[in-house]
């Protein structure tokens, strides 16, 4: 049975579709934007850089590669965005969340249009990410109380602990799938309560189709 919460902490939701082998060009976010210029006006590019780390004798040496930029659409309210660059779709679904039902269209619209403009060899990989943020209303509080997921500090080091980091690759329910569980101390809303960010990534990948 699916459960439904009086406030959901979904903080956003997204869809991302890698694909290889990709015929892109240019014109294809312009194409993408006349498509869906109605309900996602808005547009704007995304420029971003990959951090690469050297290590050999001597000091490690690090430097930054610039990417192609993706294109950006946006709906007039703000509340969903969609992204387009080469190889990549992604959908992104922020607050107020409402049911993967209501987004899951635009997911399998904006899919099919890449793969008719440009004609991917295959999907590489398809991502699912939800991105929760919980706030605790105590400054202290025992985390099995409120998580089933959390770190667990041994008594010799002290009651409690301070702001923390983890990831857990939890065992595939299904072939093929992985699911990544990410956990994390966020900013809260005062200093009465505590705040945790909880994102949940389930991924497959594989050769699901042959570009026509």
């Amino acid at each position: 049975m699916r459960r439904r919460y009086r406030n959901p902490p979904v903080t956003e939701a997204l869809c991302e579709v890698f694909y290889r082998g990709s015929e892109w060009d240019l014109t294809i976010p312009g194409e993408f934007y006349e498509h869906f210029r109605e309900r996602f006006p808005k547009k704007r590019q995304r420029s971003e850089v990959e951090i690469q780390v050297q290590v050999g004798p001597g000091m490690p040496s690090a430097f930054t590669k610039p990417m192609e930029p993706r294109s950006q659409f946006e709906q007039e309210d703000g509340t969903r965005l969609l992204q387009v660059g080469r190889d990549l779709v992604v959908v992104n679904q922020l607050k107020p969340y409402p049911s993967f039902d209501e987004w899951r269209p635009v997911v399998l619209e904006a899919a099919g249009l890449y793969q008719e403009l440009a004609r991917p060899a295959a999907i590489a990989r398809i991502g699912v990410r939800y991105i929760n943020q919980i706030q605790v209303p105590e400054s202290a509080f025992k985390m099995e109380h409120y998580f089933q997921l959390h770190p667990e500090i041994p008594a010799a080091l002290g009651p409690g602990h301070g702001r923390f980091m983890m990831r857990v690759e939890i065992p595939p329910l299904h072939k093929g799938h992985l699911l990544v569980v990410t956990f994390g101390s966020a900013p809260s809303d005062g200093e009465s309560s505590q705040a945790g960010m909880h994102a949940l990534d389930e991924f497959t990948g594989g050769e699901f189709f042959k570009g026509a």
